[in-house]
């Protein structure tokens, strides 16, 4: 379990009250990874999402050749494996720890279950998460574009 007052500082749970907060609280946990590290691969099942607490995450996209293109870097404060709360619930890219990380892990079964019983929650989550993909979305057109 993580503070509620740690996932408070995070944008994707900013208008959960206090309850709320507890709640996904007891769904999390915090790790860690040392820089080059793979946190997941490209058709993985997703069972959680992460959130970034210190540290850089480079979200790479394996191409055609084998090679890695790094698309964006997350750093403290954004979501990671956002797939995990959209079906099928399989990952869509790579994440490699640019620098040493600390995560929170949220269950995202549990997760899903929460959002589903607070539609107010569900939509903080969901508005914080469309506006990650776009971003990263727009990132990957952009680096397309300079190949």
């Amino acid at each position: 379990m993580v503070s509620p007052e740690l996932l408070r500082r995070f944008a994707i749970f900013s208008g959960a009250d206090e309850p709320t907060l507890k709640q996904v609280a007891m769904l999390s946990e915090e790790k860690t990874a040392r820089a080059g590290d793979v946190l997941f691969r490209e058709g993985e099942d997703a069972r959680y999402l992460h959130i970034v607490v210190e540290g850089e995450v480079d979200i790479q996209y394996v191409l055609g050749d084998g090679s890695h293109q790094t698309v964006d870097t997350v750093v403290a404060g954004d979501p990671l494996v956002w797939s995990s709360l959209v079906p099928p619930h399989q990952t869509h890219s790579m994440g490699v720890a640019r620098t040493a990380v600390k995560l929170v892990a949220i269950d995202a079964a549990r997760l899903r279950e929460l959002m589903q019983a607070n539609p107010a929650l569900g939509y903080q989550v969901m508005s914080t998460l469309a506006g990650a993909i776009a971003h990263r979305l727009h990132g990957a057109r952009l680096q397309i574009a300079a190949m």
